[in-house]
């Protein structure tokens, strides 16, 4: 055969793209992986294609994406390559940007240091809520404490949380 044309090729790839993808991800079980290998198979199909024979294209697209698949995890068992444990989390952060991380971790700080100078028992129902993100129903259920009453004391905090961070904004700006 000759090379296939660019025209033909693209419609071959939307003909494709699909069962090639599950192919390879059903091999490699991680849909950013599977896209690379799906993305190599396409370009060994078009690099070969003057080799191939004309019949079954599908099981000889395939044939080439399985390849590929066997191929990464040849490549993967030579290389061991771990994550730290907040390498993963920003990973796993689908709209992960640096300077939102560093605007919500000093968000965070300063949340914590406010509700230190909160009085009890709003201070221990700010922390369940706000940092531990734990629902006001199941801290009821934990501690034994009426529903109503967490609420009344979360309202209370939000309130007083308010107040000093207004006092901390207008503090700053005064500096």
């Amino acid at each position: 055969m000759e090379r296939i044309q660019p025209d033909e090729f693209s419609s071959l790839v939307a003909r494709y793209k699909n069962l090639i993808y599950t192919v390879c991800y059903s091999f490699c079980r991680n849909p950013f992986d599977a896209e690379d290998l799906a993305q190599e198979t396409f370009y060994a199909v078009f690099r070969t294609w003057e080799h191939f024979d004309g019949k079954n294209e599908r099981a000889w697209i395939t044939k080439i994406a399985a390849n590929k698949c066997r191929d990464y995890f040849r490549r993967s068992e030579k290389k061991h390559e771990t994550l730290s444990p907040s390498e993963l989390e920003i990973l796993e952060d689908p709209v992960f940007n640096p300077e939102m991380a560093v605007l919500r971790q000093n968000e965070n700080e300063r949340m914590r240091s406010l509700i230190k100078k909160l009085k009890e028992p709003y201070q221990t129902v700010a922390v369940l809520y706000f940092l531990e993100d734990k629902k006001l129903s199941d801290v009821a259920r934990q501690t034994g404490q009426k529903l109503k009453t967490l609420q009344t004391q979360l309202y209370r905090a939000k309130k007083a949380l308010a107040i000093l961070w207004e006092e901390e904004i207008s503090h700053e700006t005064l500096i």
